[in-house]
């Protein structure tokens, strides 16, 4: 024994350098805030009255094992100090199956570890208040839309990639005031964070009171955040991913055998989000308000879909910036994407929608391209609320499809618009407001097309018009007046007139084949100059008189048309580049040579005039 002397006592250093032993306790943890189905809490610390037990004043950690709803997976969080990785601190959800049914996940069966790191103070909130000027509104005069995000960039404006909240309400936007306060954890923020409210100044002394108060929405302060990209490849990366509220990365979902992707806490991925599974069945994402990439969804067996808000008149709450559903056949209902807004690309492929003609109410612009492709059961289209493409409109492939009405208040569009092999279609005419399009327009393979009108167009880029088996009209289109390049009418079997353009005056060039049964062309009657006219192979076809104003033309092709027995064209006095009369077995060519003798000044090889009527005689 070694002493020292000190005064009158003695110390003992045994009792100085003592060695607490080390214990854990596993707890029960009842569902709650730690556990969402309950678990176990792993406490650990120190002995420090060595009674062989861990007592409660001796805890100095907590671990939390988790129960989840996939069978056998268990997912531990444990806290991440501050430091380097996480300058605020955090959390770290370790998940895997419980090979040994211990109740505990061990390091050893730990499949997935996602580190989530803590805000800081919440960054500024910012919001704006403009006139409403979409449906629904609030009253029938004087609708606002208040609008509320984070300053991301620090500009002290907020930007189209920063909108987290939103709300209506009935009064001037001139005249309506806003004020923020902190909003506490609770019900409506979950990790708390910032009320935004709106109202009139009723008295006028330039402060929002608590009386004047209209409306009121909530920015949510992000509680745990994971930097990088995130890839899910089993269920246990799905439980990994509950505690995760915001993803500065990617998100992509490509689990063969995950049958449910449930994140209630998810608020933004700042990347894209792709989920794809053979195997899901439902993916419900309800906090989810932002996606600065792509939100890209495909599974064969995907039959429940929510993502934001579910209320019938949720405000445009999910702001991504393309929207993309793919081969989802179970999928019979858009309901759940109501608070949806994809701000450029959105498109529908091969889906079992059958009738969804309001989905997307808060989306009158698209940037990019609508794409509604091969959808066996779908009978409208739903975007009756799109108003303007900044890209191209292509409906193809939809054998139930009866009517356009789901576009009808379309107006511009900037790229082009195809409506190709529609089973069902009937009529176009749903495009009603349609007024401009800046590219081509084609209707092609369409074979219950009956007839072809676009009631507001006035300007087109190019229109073909082809093989649509019992297509009967072309008309009426009121406003039209020109059509920069080519009108191009194909392999129509049944189409017998074009007619009822009363405003039409100029088109780049007009070509019609194989329209059996044409025979009118009269909505063309104004029409003086064209770059190039072609007609060929249409067999009812006995004449061109309906053209008769026209006077000038780059290039004439007139060839095959075993009907034609008059070229009648009496205006046409200039063909500059080729005049080609060839294979019209009952036109004789003398009407050919005739107008080519008065009419076409280019090159002598290019005239060709041959395998018509050379035995009967022109009588003028």
């Amino acid at each position: 024994m070694v002493m020292f002397v000190a005064g009158c006592d003695a110390i003992d250093l045994r009792r100085l350098v003592t060695q607490h032993e080390a214990r854990t306790r596993v707890d029960t943890e009842p569902a709650g805030p730690n556990c969402e189905h309950g678990g176990k809490a792993v406490l650990s610390g120190l002995d420090l009255d060595a009674n062989g037990s861990l007592d409660d004043t001796e805890v100095t950690g907590t671990e939390y094992v988790c129960a989840t709803l996939a069978p056998g997976v268990l997912v531990r969080t444990r806290p991440v100090p501050r430091g380097e990785a996480c300058p605020h601190g955090g959390s770290l959800s370790q998940a895997g199956m419980d090979l040994d049914g211990d109740g505990i996940l061990s390091d050893d069966e730990v499949t997935r570890e996602v580190q989530g790191c803590i805000e800081p103070e919440p960054v500024r909130v910012v919001a704006r208040v403009r006139e409403l000027t979409t449906y629904p509104y609030v009253c029938r005069y004087g609708n606002s839309l208040v609008e509320a995000g984070v300053d991301l960039n620090g500009n002290g404006v907020l930007d189209e990639d920063e909108l987290r909240a939103a709300v209506r309400l009935c009064s001037n936007f001139e005249t309506t005031l806003l004020r923020q306060r902190p909003e506490p954890v609770g019900p409506n923020c979950a990790t708390g964070g910032t009320v935004v409210e709106a109202g009139v100044d009723g008295n006028r002394n330039a402060v929002l009171d608590n009386e004047e108060v209209l409306a009121t929405t909530y920015v949510c302060q992000p509680l745990v955040t994971h930097h990088g990209m995130l890839v899910v490849e089993d269920a246990a990366d799905v439980e990994a991913l509950r505690g995760i509220s915001n993803i500065r990365g990617n998100l992509t979902l490509q689990a063969p055998d995950v049958t449910e992707l449930v994140l209630p806490g998810l608020v933004s991925v700042e990347g894209t989000l792709e989920i794809h599974g053979a195997a899901l069945q439902r993916v419900e994402l309800p906090a989810l308000r932002y996606v600065g990439g792509t939100l890209s969804i495909s599974g064969t067996q995907l039959s429940t879909l929510h993502v934001g808000p579910q209320e019938h008149d949720a405000l445009a709450q999910v702001r991504v910036h393309s929207l993309g559903l793919r081969t989802l056949p179970s999928l019979t209902s858009l309901a759940g994407l109501s608070a949806v807004v994809p701000l450029f690309d959105l498109a529908i492929w091969d889906t079992g929608i059958q009738s969804a003609p309001d989905t997307f109410r808060h989306v009158p612009t698209l940037h990019g391209t609508v794409s509604v492709f091969q959808n066996a059961v779908m009978e409208e289209l739903p975007l009756s609320r799109l108003v303007e493409v900044g890209g191209s409109v292509e409906i193809s492939g939809n054998p139930a499809l009866r009517s356009l009405e789901g576009l009808r208040n379309l107006s511009m569009v900037d790229g082009g618009i195809g409506i190709t092999n529609n089973g069902a279609l009937t009529s176009v005419s749903g495009l009603k407001n349609l007024t401009l399009v800046k590219n081509h327009l084609s209707v092609t393979d369409n074979p219950q097309l009956l007839d072809v009108r676009f009631e507001s167009v006035s300007t087109l880029q190019s229109l073909a018009i082809t093989g649509n088996a019992m297509l009967e009209h072309v008309g009426s289109m009121p406003s039209l007046r020109r059509i920069h390049y080519g009108v191009s009418l194909e392999d129509n079997p049944r189409l017998s007139s074009v007619t009822d353009l009363p405003e039409f005056l100029s088109m780049g060039g007009l070509t019609l084949t194989r329209n059996a049964l044409l025979t009118d062309l009269s909505g063309f009657h104004r029409v003086t100059w064209m770059f190039s006219l072609v007609v060929t192979g249409n067999d009812a076809l006995t004449d061109l008189g309906t053209l008769s104003a026209l006077h000038a033309l780059e290039m004439l092709e007139v060839r095959d048309n075993p009907a034609l027995t008059r070229l009648n064209l009496p205006a046409l006095a200039d063909v500059r580049r080729a005049f080609h009369v060839t294979g019209n077995a009952q036109l004789p060519s003398c009407w050919a040579t005739l107008l080519a003798d008065s009419a076409y000044t280019g090159p002598q090889e290019e005239r060709v005039i041959e395998d018509n009527d050379s035995g009967t005689p022109c009588q003028l």
